[in-house]
């Protein structure tokens, strides 16, 4: 954990999830140890150590074998530049190669441009943009003006006739998040996503937005609420579904009619428009972090 303690402002994720990663059934956690002879010659970094470790990546399959996502790859800072990261990425396409999958993929912030350089000399290519967001406004004021419901298995056919002739839905690369993952958004995930109650839709005649929601949390935050996928053409309509799953979700002492837990925080994963930046200030969020997606066919 030594190099990935303070790899970002904020600091690192990786102690968080290592247990999980490490006992994952449907995954590989693999690290990089510094060789013997490298060793002799770096003997004023590691006086005691046997086998270093100085690097260390994870790789995950997706549902239905349709990707694996690439993770959490960190490198000791006295070893970057030293093609670690390379050798790394192709044990994890070669570990997708042999279950089958014919895709990778992996997400890098805007502004790690030593990464985004990194991963597109490894083959990778932009797929979509994405903006993440915490919502902490006061929410006893919040009005809503168009009708909003949890989808039924009713509505499956118009949802996907309107995913499918959707901007968004195509800038975002057909996707949506979870657990900091990004996975196909198709017709079967939205028949799970309709049977788990997870799928909210806003409509006067015909639909005209989408929401899809986590309530599970990840890793170890299980008060967080996340969106992983908002899609409309109208500030309006973006900002009542919102408003919607605020009402319904995260009311102080008042209980929800979809879930019994308490969540005192929404987080937004959407694909990055300037409609939802405007959207977002009328939630007193003035500023969003920014994702790149990558992929590449292996």
């Amino acid at each position: 954990m030594s190099f990935c303690n303070d790899t970002f402002s904020w600091g690192d994720y990786i102690a968080k999830v290592w247990d999980l990663w490490y006992t994952d059934r449907n995954g590989i956690l693999f690290v990089a140890e510094l060789g013997e002879e490298k060793k002799r010659k770096e003997n004023k970094i590691y006086k005691s150590e046997s086998n270093p470790t100085i690097a260390v990546s994870h790789v995950a399959l997706c549902p239905n074998k349709r990707l694996i996502w690439l993770e959490g790859i960190r490198v000791h800072p006295a070893y970057r530049r030293s093609k670690v990261a390379t050798h790394l990425i192709g044990k994890m396409l070669l570990y997708g190669k042999k279950q089958g999958v014919k895709e990778a993929s992996a997400i890098v912030a805007t502004n790690n441009i030593a990464s985004q350089h990194m991963i597109k000399k490894n083959g990778f290519e932009v797929a979509s943009k994405w903006a993440y967001y915490e919502v902490t406004c006061k929410i006893d004021r919040i009005r809503r003006r168009m009708t909003v419901k949890v989808a039924s298995s009713e509505d499956i056919s118009e949802i996907w006739s309107y995913l499918v002739n959707s901007e968004i839905y195509k800038l975002s690369g057909k996707r949506y998040a979870s657990t900091w993952r990004w996975y196909y958004l198709d017709y079967a995930s939205l028949e799970r996503f309709i049977e788990e109650k997870r799928l909210i839709i806003i409509y006067n005649t015909l639909i005209t937005g989408v929401a899809i929601i986590n309530r599970n949390g990840y890793w170890n935050r299980d008060n967080v609420l996340q969106i992983c996928y908002l899609d409309s053409q109208s500030e309006i309509a973006l900002q009542n579904l919102i408003y919607f799953i605020i009402i319904s979700y995260m009311t102080p002492n008042k209980k929800s009619l979809y879930t019994n837990k308490q969540f005192n925080r929404l987080e937004i994963l959407a694909y990055h428009t300037e409609r939802l930046s405007w959207v977002m200030k009328k939630f007193n969020v003035e500023e969003s972090e920014q994702f790149i997606l990558y992929t590449r066919n292996i």
